[in-house]
């Protein structure tokens, strides 16, 4: 089958005025970019990107003899040619400091002193063939260019030819399509014109923005757009989605919620200026999993199955309402890569401080919230501490994003919320850019409390692991008619300073006593004018702590995480049969996920029968939140064992009952949707890789 060719072409101009660089001449560029123009064809049908860049280079030393430019990892340099249509020489390098893509080493004539200008044409091309593995992809009917490291459409000095990443210029970009398509970027389109066939859109950027981040853009054929304006014209919101694969009706939902997250951030977090021009495209693609990408002014996401229904369970958190968590990060804090965690959670904090506030007159809901933040919060046992950074790939997600996030709740509780709104906006006034670390955080947080959080910092970024209490109660009746209540909080495991909690009620009466907890085991007594009928600690999770049913979930997550980072099946298999035995009976509804990872486990080792026993059992259990996906996804498992015996009929009849079963609560079971369908489509072909892996 012949398609017609399809052509996108690019053209990016950058301009810079000298400036001043620091005086240390080992940090010092090479050169920096003058001047920048980039004309660049895609060719749709092929998934590939031609590219001519005119860069203009002004020399910050004397007697450079080479620079080096990154290019995107699939790149191949075809020329380099001066003013003089002249090739000059140009080497792909082998290793370089913070390489990302490939790095081409470029030839420069002896004769250049500092002070000198060059002009160099950089001829290129990039291709986009793979629409699951690529972040970037270039499609007859959908395209989506990043400027991400490893992954960009144009070439940018390196940072051994420009450490101190001096690459800011204002830009114009010029994209010329096939009328069929629409073009969402980071910003509004100035003006677009049409001719025969094709459609141009230019984008003018008057303000210095970095090279390596300019323009983030995505066109489809498929897409509908929907406009949401605010009442004061303040907030203007377009949504862009195909159809076909995101329900309209969800698409006016998520319009709305957008609307609502724009007004709360807006007074939260000083997000006027993000949410005055947003755009929001969902993009769909052939990987079955969300993806997303974030710009000031555009969030993409790339969307799967999942999103084809209406359904509400889409809007209730920001684990599942991407768009918001995404757009509370557009206009993030800087932080300093040893307090990584400060800016990683700073997104997560304010999506779950929008959904607080619109549970906000149901407080079941609110503690639904924070419970389902404090589970993803505590995914596995944590084997290191905020304050050690980046260190470890398993405690990425559930250390950074998500304790960082409980971090800032759990302050907000601490010096209560009218102190901490004034560090919040402290932080938004003065760390958009600047980056922010741990102690200068401490120190700001201090300064507004009016005492020393020494203690907090210490116990809750600094330590590893997490608290657990147990609080007893005995109560007698005084002489005047109270109830004296003498309450005991033990700690098991390490012992933890914090605030906590203790909520006596009865029928009628409902009384807060918050106490300072600093021992393994401490009493305290109150002294209260009704008979409680029970008390609770901490009730509405404002602590990061563990919660027993957490405990078990844990051990099922941790199966997971020895399999799939560490490929060691025994602890695996020790950590799953841990939940099994502690529950039994299946009490907390979580025992489906164990058996996933029993039935991924006895595939690796060649136990075909033993795995098609536990995705069964997994299967037909009764399960509840956050597992619930797995039944299903069992199911589909079961359906790739059956045809690794050869049983393709069998498989198809399981694979059909998975998708009945997913299109139920399409939102949640996306992964399990999109896995049934494909292999409806094709015949599934084993490997050790897809069984290490998470799903």
């Amino acid at each position: 089958m012949k398609f017609r060719t399809a052509y996108v072409v690019l053209v990016l101009l950058c301009s810079f005025s000298p400036i001043s660089l620091a005086q240390d001449d080992s940090s010092r560029a090479l050169v920096f970019i003058d001047h920048y123009a980039l004309r660049v064809t895609i060719d749709e049908e092929e998934h590939q990107l031609r590219g001519d860049a005119q860069v203009r280079l002004h020399l910050m030393k004397d007697s450079v003899s080479r620079i080096r430019f990154d290019f995107g990892s699939a790149a191949v340099l075809i020329a380099v040619r001066d003013t003089s249509d002249k090739k000059i020489e140009a080497v792909e390098e082998s290793n370089g400091p913070e390489k990302t893509g490939k790095e081409f080493s470029i030839a420069l004539p002896d004769s250049l002193k500092r002070g000198d200008t060059l002009l160099l044409k950089l001829s290129y091309e990039r291709s986009y063939d793979t629409l699951s593995t690529l972040a970037s992809f270039i499609g007859e009917r959908e395209i989506v260019l990043l400027p991400g490291d490893g992954d960009r459409w144009w070439p940018v000095l390196s940072p051994v030819t420009n450490p101190l990443r001096i690459q800011t210029a204002p830009v114009i970009l010029e994209t010329t399509l096939s009328s069929g398509f629409t073009v969402v970027s980071n910003r509004a389109a100035d003006s677009s014109r049409s001719a025969g066939t094709k459609t141009t859109w230019i984008f003018a950027q008057s303000k210095p923005m970095p090279l390596t981040s300019c323009f983030q853009l995505c066109a489809s054929k498929d897409f509908s757009k929907r406009v949401a304006d605010g009442a004061d014209s303040s907030t203007h919101i377009s949504l862009y989605y195909d159809p076909a694969r995101f329900s309209a009706n969800l698409a006016g939902a998520v319009l709305h919620q957008l609307h609502d997250a724009c007004a709360f951030y807006a007074v939260a977090a000083n997000f006027h200026e993000q949410c005055s021009d947003l755009r929001v495209a969902m993009i769909g693609t052939d990987d079955g999993h969300a993806t997303w990408y974030k710009r000031d002014g555009i969030i993409i996401g790339r969307n799967s199955s999942s999103y084809s229904a209406y359904d509400t369970s889409a809007l209730l958190s920001s684990e599942m309402s991407k768009w918001v968590y995404e757009l509370a990060g557009i206009s993030g804090i800087a932080a300093t890569d040893s307090s990584f965690w400060l800016s990683s959670g700073w997104s997560t904090y304010l999506a779950a401080e929008f959904f607080l506030q619109s549970a906000q007159s149901d407080p079941e809901m609110q503690r639904h919230i924070r419970l389902g933040l404090l589970s993803r919060t505590l995914e596995f046992y944590p084997a290191q501490s905020l304050g050690q950074g980046l260190n470890s790939q398993k405690n990425e997600q559930a250390l950074f994003f998500n304790k960082g996030a409980y971090i800032f709740l759990m302050l907000e509780y601490v010096m209560g919320e009218g102190a901490f709104k004034a560090v919040v906006d402290s932080i938004v006034k003065n760390n958009r850019a600047a980056p922010l670390n741990v102690l200068s955080f401490q120190r700001l947080c201090e300064e507004t409390y009016g005492s020393s959080l020494e203690w907090f910092f210490t116990e809750w970024v600094n330590r590893t692991g997490f608290p657990e209490l147990v609080l007893s109660t005995e109560i007698i009746q005084t002489n005047r008619g109270n109830y004296s209540v003498k309450a005991t909080i033990g700690q098991r495991g390490d012992v933890f300073t914090t605030p906590v909690d203790i909520v006596f009620s009865n029928k009628v009466r409902t009384i807060t006593k918050r106490v300072f907890v600093t021992k393994q085991d401490q009493e305290f007594e109150f002294i209260l004018p009704f008979l409680p009928t029970r008390g609770e600690l901490d009730p509405n999770y404002y602590l990061l702590r563990w919660v027993p049913r957490l405990r078990l979930l844990a051990h099922a997550r941790t199966s997971v995480s020895f399999r799939v980072f560490d490929r060691d099946l025994p602890n695996s298999e020790h950590e799953a049969a841990i939940l099994l035995q502690l529950d039994p009976n299946n009490l907390t509804g979580w025992n489906n996920l164990a058996l996933f990872s029993l039935g991924k486990s006895s595939v690796l080792k060649g136990e075909l029968t033993k795995a098609e026993e536990y995705f069964r059992r997994a299967s037909a259990l009764e399960a509840s939140d956050p597992t619930q996906l797995y039944s299903v996804l069992s199911l589909v498992r079961l359906g790739n064992v059956l045809e690794m015996e050869g049983k393709r009929d069998e498989a198809i009849e399981l694979y059909k009952l998975s998708v009945t079963l997913a299109e139920r609560r399409p939102a949640f079971y996306g992964i399990a949707l999109f896995e049934a369908q494909k292999y409806l489509r094709q015949k599934f072909v084993s490997s050790d890789d897809f069984w290490y892996g998470e799903y």
